[in-house]
């Protein structure tokens, strides 16, 4: 049960004692009557049922005899009976469950917790405490593992509470979780907002804006905009010396992974397919760019946050599992101009190029083992066991390919070592 608050105006009767012991007996009753009238007021200010109201007898008109007060010089006590909830169990205010909340959350009781931040705002969605308890349940909910609750909740604050206490820390978490949630478009959106309304960023809070700014401009497709902020970034952290050896900051994490996904996508716009003119060139300058992404998605896993590990390994996985597919299906050289040069070169090719599915499946290994050692069971650790079931489906297709040619091993070596003294 729910009660407004109710405003009140009382005026004090002002009886004196001009007209005798009649004149007091004659105003008894009226003062009993007003007594009554308000103690429905105050009644009503506890048990009003929502719309519903609560019926209050009025206040009767002044004895003829009485002394009265002129509307100007009286004065009124304003009384503010705050929102109540009355349940079979307890009457409290909207204040005192808030704080309880608030006790709970701090216990390390996320999921009570949630519950009566919601019920807060259920039952006063305009009132003092939506602020605070929009940011709780929004931590709470972060807590339980429900991030994209928690990201509406803090964006949330930080829309309808511009000025608010809350909204830079809101908006700022709200940020970090996009990211996490790869909500990359609407992470960049964020960081804009981020960026229009404060001006005065730590080294952390540029991090997280401009990680966030970076990853959005490459899901958009504008790879030199994300190299730019990536630069940017990368100049924040060695201006405050961020980057010390051993782990580092969760916030640095995000812009290293989103360097890796530029030196990712840079490497694989070069393809062999036309065969280029200078094929080791190309092959060399794929490989560099893939050593320089594998680098940068280390230098995210530094961070030893189990999702960001589980991204960065899977990419590692999948560099090498897309060179190996690319090279092993260009077109074959002018040379292979016969059924039997043709079968020895790609054999040749299958039986040099397998090291790249074999460094692949060593890095998804690593992390599905990380991803069981810590719980990790996002969707990035369902896409490396698949991405691992596929290479070793490859290495054994490509063993058995080897293994039906007419060939012997002495053979293939011969080619194989010609392959290489092209490619020198």
């Amino acid at each position: 049960m729910i009660s407004r608050s109710q405003n009140v105006s009382l005026s004090p009767h002002a009886g004196t004692g001009l007209a005798g012991e009649a004149r007091v007996q004659s105003l008894l009753p009226i003062r009993a009557e007003r007594r009554r009238a308000r103690a429905a007021l105050n009644l009503c200010g506890i048990l009003a049922l929502g719309a519903a109201g609560c019926s209050v007898t009025a206040l009767p008109a002044a004895h003829p005899g009485d002394v009265t007060i002129a509307p100007e010089t009286r004065n009124f006590m304003k009384v503010e009976a705050g929102r109540i909830l009355v349940t079979p169990e307890e009457v409290l205010s909207v204040s005192e469950l808030f704080e309880r909340g608030k006790v709970v959350f701090s216990n390390n009781q996320p999921a009570q917790a949630l519950t009566i931040f919601e019920r807060v705002l259920a039952v006063d969605p305009q009132g003092v405490w939506t602020e605070e308890a929009l940011y709780h349940a929004a931590r709470a909910s972060e807590d339980l593992g429900d991030q994209a609750a928690a990201a509406r909740r803090f964006e949330d604050v930080a829309r309808r509470f511009p000025t608010g206490e809350l909204a830079r820390e809101s908006l700022l978490r709200a940020i970090r979780l996009r990211g996490y949630l790869e909500d990359w478009q609407l992470a960049g959106t964020a960081a804009e907002v981020y960026l229009e309304r404060y001006r005065d960023l730590g080294p952390r809070e540029q991090l997280v804006v401009i990680g966030a700014r970076a990853l959005a401009a490459l899901a958009a497709g504008r790879v030199e905009s994300a190299e730019y902020f990536v630069a940017k970034g990368r100049q924040v952290v060695e201006a405050h010396r961020l980057d010390s050896a051993g782990t580092i900051p969760k916030d640095l994490a995000q812009l290293y992974y989103a360097q890796g996904e530029t030196r990712r996508v840079r490497s694989e716009e070069i393809h062999f397919d036309p065969l280029p003119e200078d094929f080791s060139d190309a092959f060399e300058r794929r490989a560099q760019l893939l050593i320089d992404a594998q680098n940068a998605y280390s230098d995210a896993m530094r961070a030893y946050d189990a999702h960001w590990t589980a991204m960065a390994g899977y990419r590692v996985g999948e560099l090498y599992h897309r060179l190996h597919d690319d090279v092993v299906s260009m077109p074959r050289p002018k040379g292979a101009d016969t059924d039997r040069r043709r079968s020895l070169f790609e054999a040749a090719l299958r039986m040099r190029y397998a090291v790249l599915l074999r460094k692949g499946l060593t890095m998804l290994n690593h992390t599905l083992a990380m991803a069981e050692r810590t719980g990790e069971a996002s969707q990035w650790t369902e896409r490396a066991k698949a991405a691992k079931a596929e290479i070793e489906v490859a290495l054994g297709r490509e063993q058995s390919a080897i293994e039906a040619l007419p060939f012997s091993r002495l053979e293939l070596a011969q080619v194989l070592s010609q392959i290489q003294a092209r490619q020198k």
